[in-house]
């Protein structure tokens, strides 16, 4: 009796086994391929999915997909692609093992047609990668210095600047000297236009007079090209302020420096007025107003005339000891910008900059009697 349970349960077993074998063979599947209904084209990555089923697949190199694991029945797939119609097919069926064949014809979609695409993007023009890719792409030869590098740098003007440019020397510490060829040969463009000369009586440019954090780029260019000046031998340069701040700003630096011979040590000169650390005269050396004011009136007058001319102006030189104070140097910049209803802006950055330095210079100074030497003074 208990022989013929144990076959019965094994022949129950072998029946399941059998049974599921043979399910298992019976799933099918859906393969294609998908084409452009204009061009018969193939197409890459088209979305084939079987509606209601958690089932897809996407389009090979060759427009082809295969959907496997699919039972016997009747399927409704859907295509979809970027700028096509989405396609429908239903009633698919699958028919046991076999492989069940939908080729696919995608039509373009006149609803997802674009006109224009306008893609709009801003470059950070004053980092060094910027300048070194420009350098790169130009067929001129030119070197220069961008805001990223002016930041890291003391310096607070233009002609301090350029003192890091590499074939570029400043004279007298604001005439730029390229290549060994002095200002007259060189041509100087801020936002490209050209600088005029800051010099009544020769072709030159003062830099010092720029603020540093004005400037979003410097380059110097050394050789020729269409759209540059061609009145230069040493070089052009030009000097790109910066752009509307995106932003409204304040800052403020201060620093300071120390001269060995100079500083805090006891010097002798002239008077100073009020206003003569701004660079200005408060007009205690201006003429006085009884003063003739032409030669018509002077050259007729006596002596004794001219002697109380004179006496009008005051008498600024009387010596004083003084000390002379530290290196000193500020730097204020404000920017502003104001936004309009229209998407339009209006911007303005303003900077200003004061430095005062007391230095020493030795002077000789010797006197002759003819060809005889008198005395010599230090």
């Amino acid at each position: 009796m208990k022989s013929q349970l144990n076959l019965k349960h094994a022949f129950t077993t072998l029946l399941f086994v059998i049974l599921g074998a043979t399910a298992f063979a019976q799933t099918g599947k859906i393969s294609g391929k998908v084409s452009d209904q204009k061009t018969g084209e193939t197409l890459i990555g088209v979305t084939i999915k079987v509606v209601g089923l958690t089932k897809g697949a996407a389009t090979d190199v060759e427009g082809r997909y295969v959907i496997g694991g699919m039972t016997a029945g009747k399927y409704t797939i859907e295509a979809s692609y970027v700028g096509y119609s989405t396609k429908r097919i239903t009633d698919v069926e699958i028919k046991g093992s076999l492989a069940t064949v939908v080729d696919l014809i995608m039509e373009e979609s006149n609803d997802q047609k674009l006109n224009e695409v306008v893609i709009t993007a801003s470059v950070k023009q004053e980092s060094v990668n910027a300048l070194y890719s420009s350098q790169k792409n130009s067929a001129r030869i030119s070197s220069g210095i961008t805001a990223d590098q002016i930041r890291r740098s003391p310096d607070k003007n233009t002609s301090e600047v350029l003192k890091r440019v590499s074939g570029a020397s400043v004279q007298d510490g604001k005439f730029l000297v390229i290549r060994g060829l002095s200002d007259r040969y060189n041509v100087a463009l801020i936002n490209n236009s050209l600088l005029p000369s800051t010099e009544p009586d020769k072709r030159a440019f003062s830099f010092d007079i720029i603020p540093s954090n004005m400037i979003d780029r410097i380059v110097i260019n050394k050789t020729a090209s269409p759209d540059l000046p061609g009145d230069f031998a040493g070089g052009v340069t030009q000097v790109i302020t910066k752009d509307i701040p995106d932003n409204n700003f304040i800052n403020f630096s201060i620093s300071t420096g120390y001269n060995t011979q100079a500083t805090f040590k006891d010097f002798t000169s002239n008077k100073r007025n009020g206003t003569d650390f701004l660079g200005f005269d408060d007009g205690s050396r201006g003429i006085p107003s009884g003063f003739p004011s032409s030669r018509a009136i002077y050259n007729p007058a006596n002596t004794a005339q001219r002697v109380a001319f004179s006496k009008l102006f005051n008498n600024p030189y009387k010596d004083e000891t003084t000390t002379a104070l530290p290196v000193q140097s500020y730097q204020f910049t404000w920017g502003n910008v104001a936004r309009f209803k229209n998407e339009s802006s209006f911007g303005s950055i303003i900077s200003l900059n004061y430095r005062r330095e007391q230095n020493k210079r030795n002077a000789e100074r010797e006197s002759f009697d003819g060809i005889n030497f008198i005395n010599k003074y230090n």
